[in-house]
């Protein structure tokens, strides 16, 4: 009995000390604030990845914490490559919005015309559909189809002899599709007459100064970056690294500093039109009416500050999350490699920070 009371007392102590620590924060400036979270996360959660964060347009914050190659004794920095997973798809719709404003296809093209082999599914399915993930097409992590070293062409031998039908009509239902990015990649090679990872250095990276970011693919010497960061479990004891040869999907690597430059990019026209981008940021309308929040390759949302543009990306042992509020240019990305499940909670705890209401911080 004395020791159960011992143990409330101590929980007691831990947990007050937890709310005192945030009361203390919220005090301080965001930077100091931001600070003391991530303190946070990295002591009592394990944190070990990259932070950047902006208000109006500048950086407030951003850190490098942790390791990046615990064998080779190399410690993150913020232009470290992480494997971003499905933000990639974000940088996949933008190529097919390059294209499109170039005249060269069509987001109502019927993707029949690029894949024939696909048969009578392909005539009904669009490049709008595949973008928002409308198509009915099956997913290939829930068909098994994941295995490492997975390429997009062997994805697409599969399809093709897969008798499966769809598994909706196209525009009916909203389900999120890794098979459709991947069916846009290929879009993108036929379209511009080049490899995809070539699309993506041409008319995305060199222009905009991003020198970090590049596609994980067998034909590039980024692919062996000996400053990527490497994926763990969460212990960083054990390795478990990005596998798959697929892209469009997924497949991009790249760092914190790279995705803010991107970031302020689209609030230009240095890629595509404001226009363009504006259509992009339109929630899906499907054919019964309802809208889904999602656009091409963004998570449509809301909050205090208006319009957010979001994506998150995991696989292996990356966490991802890029958020764009759009409509005061507040940034938050949090790119991480040791399977950290945390990192919605963190996000939510920024955006207060941001928008100056009261948090706590989680319980230990």
């Amino acid at each position: 009995m004395i020791r159960t009371d011992i143990f409330r007392w101590l929980l007691l102590i831990f947990l007050s000390s937890i709310h005192v620590y945030a009361q203390q924060s919220a005090k301080l400036p965001k930077p100091e604030q931001i600070h003391s979270l991530i303190r946070f996360y990295t002591d009592e959660r394990n944190f070990n990845g990259n932070v950047l964060i902006a208000e109006h347009g500048e950086i407030i914050y951003e850190n490098a914490i942790g390791w990046a190659n615990i064998k080779n004794n190399q410690g993150l920095t913020l232009s470290t490559p992480f494997y971003l997973a499905s933000i990639s798809k974000s940088f996949t719709a933008l190529c097919v919005m390059l294209l499109k404003e170039e005249g060269k296809l069509d987001y109502d093209d019927n993707i029949y015309m690029y894949f024939p082999e696909l048969g009578d599914r392909a005539k009904r399915i669009s490049i709008r559909n595949l973008l928002q993930h409308t198509s009915g097409l099956q997913d290939y992590f829930e068909m098994g189809w994941d295995e490492p070293g997975l390429t997009n062409a062997q994805l697409y031998g599969k399809l093709i002899n897969n008798v499966n039908q769809l598994k909706f009509k196209p525009g009916y239902k909203f389900r999120y599709n890794n098979t459709g990015y991947v069916l846009l990649a290929i879009i993108v090679e036929k379209v511009s007459g080049i490899p995809y990872y070539a699309f993506v250095k041409n008319r995305i990276c060199e222009p905009l100064g991003m020198e970090n970011t590049w596609v994980y693919d067998l034909r590039t010497p980024e692919r062996n970056n000996s400053n990527r960061a490497i994926g763990y479990r969460s212990n960083l004891k054990k390795t478990d690294d990005y596998f798959l040869l697929t892209w469009g999907d997924g497949g991009i690597y790249s760092s914190v500093e790279d995705l803010f430059i991107l970031d302020r990019a689209l609030y230009s026209e240095k890629l595509v039109s404001l226009k363009t981008l504006e259509e992009a940021y339109t929630p899906v309308v499907l054919v019964n009416g309802a809208t889904k929040n999602y656009g091409f390759g963004w998570v449509i949302g809301h909050n205090l500050n208006g319009k957010t543009i979001s994506h998150t990306g995991g696989l292996a042992g990356f966490r991802n999350y890029y958020e764009r509020q759009v409509d005061v240019e507040n940034t938050i990305i949090i790119l991480t490699n040791t399977s950290n499940n945390y990192i919605t909670e963190m996000r939510n705890i920024l955006v207060k920070v941001l928008d100056g209401r009261p948090y706590e911080f989680p319980e230990k």
